[in-house]
């Protein structure tokens, strides 16, 4: 079967289709039983010469007159050497379907797991049948009206990885349909044992596609790359309509695979869209100080202005991240470190993680959203991996807290800093022991910095000091630390190339020494998205 769109096949579909299915078309068949196909809900497919279908006809007193007789396209019909009866003014019932199966019509039907070949893949999964009642024999060809009665799914995929796309699979769906033709209905043989299909390349690394058998499923999309990683996500549950068209759009990336929703589809049935499922298990306890992501119960506290706050650090691990214990390694989130003799050590004990959180770069932040010149303003207050409800907190929000900032690429600063809820004049900021009296729990996890959007990164590793006018409990913990914002600064240039080198966004950073701020002082500053730190979420 050819699968091909131009004007001139666009035009005379528009004509076709616009046929009553009980008009006919004059051909000289000699007494043949002959076949003027239109295929209805399609753009991209049309009959070639030597395609096959299987005919039965039926006629009104329940007499089979003929039985998956094989017709063979040519010149706009399908022919065989089948005659008409000779009861001019008995009518019949004519079932057509495509492929052709020469063991007899088909009352199941079975999609290819492989559908990478056109012709014994994808094209041998499109099951396509007609059905028309009141048939009187003529010398003129019957005009039938094809439909596509299984499921199509095209996956349009953005690739941001350095490598080709090897494979794209569709695995978890039935593969077998009984059939109804006389009513051109399938239902999904939920005896059959769910499989994978490989779907076909449309266009390299851009568009693949598939055709499954309607059903209510949750496909799990698997990505494989030429650098032979293998990426995975599961679909949300869909009931897919039979004879619809669904698009499922896709962002690959290093080490995970995002699915969006987005495009309007233009072939078969306008059926919408599959997306992620992306759903957490998420439980709030607010009442009691407490809610529950992803099986980790984390403490609330909501604080006398009235916004409620995670009160400890994030430790979610989004699905297709892996944490680094080197903080050179672009790995997006790292583990948290302690200062030994001067020098970091990642931490990966339970515990560490509970207490310090793990930490993020932007990206991960963002849900593997990549961050551009042209974009970095687009995500501030977004939910990013918090929990529903919840969001990564602006530079204004922390500003509430501590007064202080660093200006933005403006040159201005939010207005009444003196009025933040923790704001000391002495500090010209906020104490962390303050925040801490209100049930914030400040933990002090370090930061992976980062200067450039290409150098290296590193743990930070200067450790408060050892003096009795600071807090115990603080001595040897890093004393540079940030805390995520989700407001942007801006991009940063190369003077001389004028070349892109970063992108900083607001993070609250703390300031330890024993002269000016022994309980710790937090104000607003720049970092890089490459830097790793902390992340509290903060409720909507």
């Amino acid at each position: 079967m050819k699968k091909i769109l131009t004007f001139m096949f666009a035009a005379a579909l528009l004509a076709s289709c616009q046929q009553e299915e009980n008009e006919t078309t004059t051909i000289d068949t000699n007494g043949r039983i002959t076949i003027a196909p239109i295929i209805t809900r399609a753009t991209e497919v049309d009959f070639e010469d030597t395609d096959q279908i299987g005919v039965t006809i039926t006629q009104s007193n329940d007499f089979v007159y003929a039985s998956n007789k094989l017709m063979t396209y040519s010149n706009g019909v399908f022919a065989g050497d089948l005659l008409w009866y000779p009861e001019g003014n008995d009518k019949s019932q004519i079932i057509a379907y495509y492929p052709y199966d020469a063991a007899g019509t088909p009352t199941s039907f079975t999609v290819k797991a492989d559908q990478t070949d056109q012709t014994t893949g994808y094209g041998a999964s499109d099951l396509i049948a007609a059905s028309k009642s009141d048939v009187l024999p003529s010398t003129n060809a019957v005009v039938m009206n094809f439909k596509h009665i299984l499921t199509k799914l095209v996956i349009n995929v953005e690739n941001d990885t350095q490598s080709d796309i090897s494979s794209v699979v569709l695995k978890g769906s039935v593969p077998t349909a009984t059939l109804d033709l006389p009513a051109l209905s399938v239902t999904a043989d939920e005896s059959a044992t769910a499989t994978d299909i490989t779907a076909q390349v449309v266009k390299a690394n851009e568009t693949y596609r598939a055709i499954v058998i309607p059903q209510t499923v949750a496909f799990t999309l698997e990505v494989a790359t030429a650098d032979g990683k293998t990426l995975s996500q599961k679909l949300t549950s869909t009931t897919l309509a039979q004879g619809g068209q669904y698009s499922v759009n896709v962002r690959v990336l290093p080490d995970d695979i995002i699915v969006t929703l987005s495009g309007k589809i233009e072939s078969w049935t306008d059926e919408g869209e599959i997306g992620a499922d992306n759903e957490v298990p998420f439980e709030e306890h607010l009442d009691e100080n407490y809610f529950v992501y992803d099986g980790v119960k984390y403490k609330t506290v909501t604080l006398v202005n009235g916004t409620t706050w995670m009160a400890e650090p994030l430790a979610y691990l989004p699905k297709g991240y892996t944490p680094s214990t080197d903080p050179t390694a672009d790995s997006h989130i790292w583990y948290p470190y302690e200062i030994v003799d001067g020098a970091t050590v990642a931490t990966t004990e339970e515990s560490a993680i509970k207490e310090l959180g793990y930490l993020y770069d932007l990206q991960a932040a963002l849900g593997g959203k990549e961050i551009t010149e042209s974009n970095l303003n687009s995500f501030e207050g977004v939910q990013g991996i918090c929990p529903k409800g919840w969001h990564i907190p602006t530079r204004l929000e922390y500003f509430n807290l501590v007064g202080k900032s660093t200006n933005d690429a403006e040159g201005k600063v939010p207005a009444d800093g003196d009025k933040a809820l923790f704001y000391d004049a002495a500090y010209d900021g906020a104490k962390i022991a303050s925040l801490n009296e209100a049930g914030f729990n400040y933990q002090f996890s370090g930061v992976r910095m980062a200067t450039s959007l290409t150098g290296a990164g590193s743990y930070q590793k200067t450790a408060i000091a050892s003096e009795d006018n600071i807090q115990a409990a603080w001595h040897g913990k890093p004393a540079m630390n940030y805390y995520m914002a989700s407001t942007a600064y801006k991009p940063i240039y190369n003077s001389s190339s004028g070349l892109l080198t970063n992108i900083q966004f607001f993070g609250l950073m703390s300031t330890i020494n024993t002269s000016k701020y022994p309980e710790g002082r937090l104000s607003l500053s720049y970092v890089s998205i490459k830097s790793g730190m902390q992340l509290r979420c903060v409720r909507d």
